[in-house]
């Protein structure tokens, strides 16, 4: 060994090598971040020879200061030698014994302290003491959504921030910008094309797409780099939404390049949904600056003036002129941002003070290639006298109209905004859309990239007046989430929908169902009484303070928005069937008025065949958990049911508190079972947004431990299944259906097992004999020998089966799952000084166990606050 060689840590790093000669070895182990499952090494130019040799000197100083498992950061070291030996990774794993990480091609260090692997090769790789290789990918630390991605091959490049697809035969540019960028933690892009050169076929984008997970399909990004191209054609080969980001990734965002590659401006407008056969969606954009947010995308300049964020810049015109800006999406500005301008009427001074306002605050490098594009003879009069007016191109010499007005088309709704439970900001009133005969359609499941339905639908207003339908079954669901724009600190309440006189018909919910035309009423028939349903508290002056009940006009409930906008403490209201696509249902009849002070009294009779049951593709469990959105049938007499709108808003509305909620049961699945991809994919739609946060997390502790990837042949399901391990550690007591708990049986069958004494509480009742066998019917949380307090007994378990959660729980690492089925026989049950009841898995040896048992009480003693719930605490099954 070279006595100059030596291994010294830097920071969270050890680098092996000359420090006085070996600058860039140590400053790239500076800018390492720690992990706590490994340490790396970093290689210095004058030591790689040394560790290719495998220097039994090198080895022993680097097993003196590392702990665990290793990633050598040196070139080739876990690639095979040009005459095929063996590569030195995987001999220092069988040497050390320790799981050794290192990459096959060149590593590169990126800004951020990643380091990246460039070319065609696995990238990164793992190897475990005795052989076994699992590939790692090209960026080291691995963010959540490369596992899983293909390896580089033909025309499918890896570049730090994802895959970059290029046409056939293009010529490679290893010093290009994007090999250097850093690569987002939250989104994998695929770049299309490079400046200079025509994009890739639809085809060949759709091809690398459907290689891809399913988890990171649905979450990539397409980027068109150089001469930008649409989703419109990806979307309707793939046959499935896509998501694409209006400019390339650059240092600190997005940006738009010229033919060059040269970046020139940052785009507002950041990314877009493109669908099937519809209309692309605005998802995420920057505000311009200076401008507070009037809707979603869309900007308050001056009193009755909007500016509107579209991919080639932005839109400025009058809040009561509504133009089809779908063209936007379209046209590719290239290096230039435009500005489009529209006027219907003489423009008013302060409005061009605005707009001058608006040009001087855009960024140097936005104004340097600006253009302002008119719209009509109107707008380019007034934009005469602006100071930019020398970037005004008049309408005679623009190459084809901007776009076209979109007559009878009202506005998008302005003034409130709201903020959603997960930070995103949505108009309180629906973005409104012309009429026409669509379908009634329910929310999707949340999560979907898709951000619309097929159609709009118009609705029964107030008073008998038609109003528009929501746009696309979409009001809560366009995010707004932008850079730079800030929610107002108090965001203004929309205002009450006001309550119909006595002979106006009044609708149960507003802007999901076609209007219905008046029928003819029954005779009058004998009130049916109706048992109004209170929340626990209401008095009968509550009941009284109600009056009477509003009359439903045919329609499906819309959840707990409707029912808000009236301030009574609970509504009773009739509801019908609805058919998707039949023919209208009569109106309902008018307010039946009674005395307060009685029973109150609703009837409705109709000559509509009974309709069938709500049948959509959308998942309809929000409808079916509450009253409102029941579809009832109708009763022998051809009266309509009612059913009532409070329990939905129990907790909710002064004096009302919230029900007691049930502990949901688990459910028993066949000990063998083995979930299908029709099963994850339900289970995924229920989950939603839970489900997207514990894939991110697996995702990242796959990448940081290798080996549990290990025999996993199907990654999407990996990931899957220990997403549901997730959710089920974060809530054990949550409500799941067979589905769920078929993933979560093959989730904990990847997780190592633990071989220890773990505790859980047991109610004080508990009556059980020793040498009798209980049997887990679903999984269970069990807490390790050190938690608090479990409940007012105690279930002491040997176990050797149970599944560690470490990693897969920021808290409580050392907690574990008995999984379902696991038999459990009584060795002993003691009184003093905690009643405890004393366990271990069936078939284990009695007399070890028993003896490891009563240790561990010993050592637990006698918890400082017994506790009769929470996450450990459940009764034993029936021996």
């Amino acid at each position: 060994m070279d006595e100059s060689i030596t291994v010294e840590r830097v920071r969270h790093a050890l680098v092996v090598g000359r420090l006085d000669a070996d600058g860039a070895a140590v400053l790239l182990a500076a800018n390492l971040p720690g992990k706590r499952d490994r340490t790396f090494v970093v290689v210095g130019e004058s030591a790689l020879g040394a560790m290719i040799r495998l220097d039994p000197w090198v080895l022993a100083d680097i097993a003196d200061k590392a702990g665990g498992d290793l990633c050598v950061v040196a070139p080739g070291f876990g690639a095979m030698g040009p005459d095929g030996t063996l590569p030195p990774a995987r001999l220092l794993a069988d040497r050390l014994g320790v799981e050794v990480t290192a990459p096959e091609g060149t590593p590169v260090a990126l800004a951020d302290g990643s380091v990246f692997v460039h070319g065609r090769s696995a990238g990164w790789v793992c190897y475990r003491p005795g052989g076994q290789r699992t590939r790692v990918g090209a960026r080291m630390p691995a963010p959540w959504w490369q596992d899983g991605l293909p390896v580089p091959s033909g025309d499918v490049t890896a570049v730090p921030v994802g895959l970059w697809v290029r046409r056939p035969g293009a010529e490679e540019r290893p010093h290009d910008p994007l090999t250097r960028r850093i690569p987002d933690p939250d989104r994998m892009y695929v770049v299309l094309g490079a400046p200079g050169e025509e994009p890739p076929e639809a085809s060949a984008v759709v091809a690398v797409l459907r290689s891809l997970p399913e988890e990171n399909r649905d979450r990539a990004v397409l980027a068109w780099y150089g001469t930008g191209g649409t989703g419109h054609e990806v979307a309707e080969a793939l046959g499935a939404p896509v998501r694409v980001a209006h400019g390339v990734p650059g240092d600190g965002g997005l940006v738009r390049t010229d033919e060059h590659g040269t970046a020139r401006w940052r785009p507002f407008a950041v990314e877009s949904v493109y669908r099937p056969g519809r209309a692309p969606v605005l998802d995420r954009w920057i505000a311009p600056p200076g401008l507070a947010m009037a809707g979603p995308g869309s900007y308050r300049l001056t009193e009755g003036w909007r500016v509107d964020v579209v991919p080639r810049g932005l839109v400025v015109r009058p809040e009561s002129m509504n133009l089809d800006l779908s063209a936007t999406f379209l046209e590719d500005a290239g290096p230039h941002v435009d500005v489009m301008f529209a006027a219907e009427g003489p423009v008013r001074a302060e409005v061009v003070s605005a707009f001058d306002r608006l040009s001087r605050a855009l960024p140097a490098g936005t104004r340097k290639v600006l253009r302002i594009l008119p719209v009509n003879a109107r707008a380019e009069d007034a934009l005469a006298s602006i100071e930019e007016s020398g970037r005004v191109i008049p309408v005679a010499e623009q190459d084809q109209p901007l776009f076209a007005v979109a007559s009878g088309a009202p506005a998008g709704p302005s003034g409130a905004l709201v903020v959603t439970a997960d930070g995103r900001i949505v108009p309180a009133a629906p973005i409104l859309v012309p009429p026409s005969d669509g379908a009634v359609r329910a929310p999707g499941p949340p999560g979907a990239p898709m951000v619309g339905t097929d159609s709009a639908d118009s609705a029964v207003g107030v008073g008998g007046a038609v109003e528009r339908g929501v746009q696309a079954g979409h009001v809560s669901v366009i995010p707004a989430v932008a850079a730079a724009a800030v929610a107002p600190s108090v965001v203004p309440k929309p205002p009450l929908v006001p309550l119909p006189g006595p002979a106006a018909p009044s609708p149960a919910v507003l802007g999901l169902v076609s209007p219905r035309p008046a029928v003819p009423l029954a005779p009058p028939a004998p009130p049916v009484p109706v048992r109004a349903r209170f929340g626990q508290g209401a008095g009968p002056a509550l009941a009284a303070r109600q009056g009477p009940p509003p009359v439903a006009a045919a329609a499906v409930a819309s959840g707990v928005t409707t029912a808000l906008r009236e301030p009574a403490a609970a509504r009773t209201a009739p509801a019908v069937n609805v058919t998707v696509g039949a023919s209208p249902a009569p109106a309902a009849a008018p307010r039946h008025t009674a005395d307060p002070a009685e029973p109150v009294a609703v009837e409705a009779t109709t000559d509509v065949e009974p309709a069938a049951e709500i049948s959509t593709e959308s998942d309809m469990d929000g409808l079916a958990d509450t009253d409102t959105a029941t579809a009832a049938g109708k009763g022998s007499d051809g009266t309509v049911s009612a059913v009532s709108l409070s329990d939905s808003l129990a907790g909710l509305l002064p004096d009302r508190p919230a029900p007691k909620v049930a502990v949901a049961e688990p459910i028993e699945v066949p000990e063998n079972a083995r979930s299908t991809v029709e099963q994850r994919r339900a289970m995924r739609g229920r989950l939603g947004s839970r489900y997207d946060v514990a894939t991110r997390a697996v995702a990242q502790l796959l990448s940081e431990r290798p080996g549990l990837r290990f025999g996993s042949g199907d990654r999407s399901a990996l990931l899957a299944e220990l997403a549901v391990v997730r959710v089920f550690a974060a809530e054990p007591d949550g409500d799941y259906d067979a589905d769920f708990y078929t993933c979560l049986a093959d989730g904990l069958r990847r997780l190592p097992t633990a071989r220890t004494v773990v505790v859980r509480g047991i109610p004080e009742s508990t009556d059980v004999r020793p040498e009798t066998v209980v049997r887990l019917p679903a999984p269970v949380v069990a807490a390790p020998l050190t938690a608090g307090g479990a409940g007012p007994a105690e279930a002491l378990i040997w176990t050797t089966t149970a599944r560690r959660l470490d990693g897969l729980r920021e808290e409580g690492g050392a907690e574990v799952v008995l999984s379902g089925h696991t038999r459990l026989r009584v060795l002993a049950v003691e009184t003093k000084p905690v009643r405890r009841v004393l366990l271990a898995e069936d078939g284990s040896a009695s007399e070890a166990a028993l003896t490891r048992l009563r240790a561990a009480a010993e050592q637990r003693g006698v918890p400082a606050e017994p506790v009769s719930g929470g996450r450990w605490f459940g009764p034993l099954p029936a021996a």
